[in-house]
């Protein structure tokens, strides 16, 4: 389900929901960000700047770790069928194990990896 940013601010309120952005839960961005949640998952979706691609971030419940998959994919899925983008993108640093073990539970496959250590995933509806 989509919720306005100020409803996602608790999924983003834990220290290691904050690693892909050094941003305050009070100052989540509204659109063109869409946030979706469900049973303790948060997916982020922003429009990166090639049409149809669409980069997505998660924040998760204290509650909810370790019970993630079927939220997380659901949202993927949810997002999904209500954008129609041609492609959903992920980017993690090589070091982040846990969030690129999250990553390729949910669906996503790794592309790439940039020079600076970061890892390049995308997500595509079946």
């Amino acid at each position: 389900m989509r919720i306005k940013p100020a409803l996602a601010k608790p999924f983003f309120d834990h220290k290691t929901q904050r690693k892909w952005a050094q941003i305050s839960p009070d100052e989540l961005p509204g659109d063109p960000f869409q946030y979706w949640a469900q049973e303790g998952v948060c997916g982020v979706f922003h429009p990166m700047p090639w049409p149809g691609i669409w980069m997505a971030h998660y924040g998760v419940l204290p509650d909810a770790w370790g019970h993630t998959k079927g939220p997380a994919r659901a949202i993927l899925k949810d997002f999904w069928d209500a954008e129609q983008p041609d492609l959903i993108i992920g980017w993690t640093e090589e070091n982040n194990r846990a969030a690129l073990a999250f990553s390729k539970r949910i669906g996503f496959t790794i592309t790439g990896r940039m020079a600076s250590g970061v890892i390049m995933q995308e997500w595509q509806s079946c």
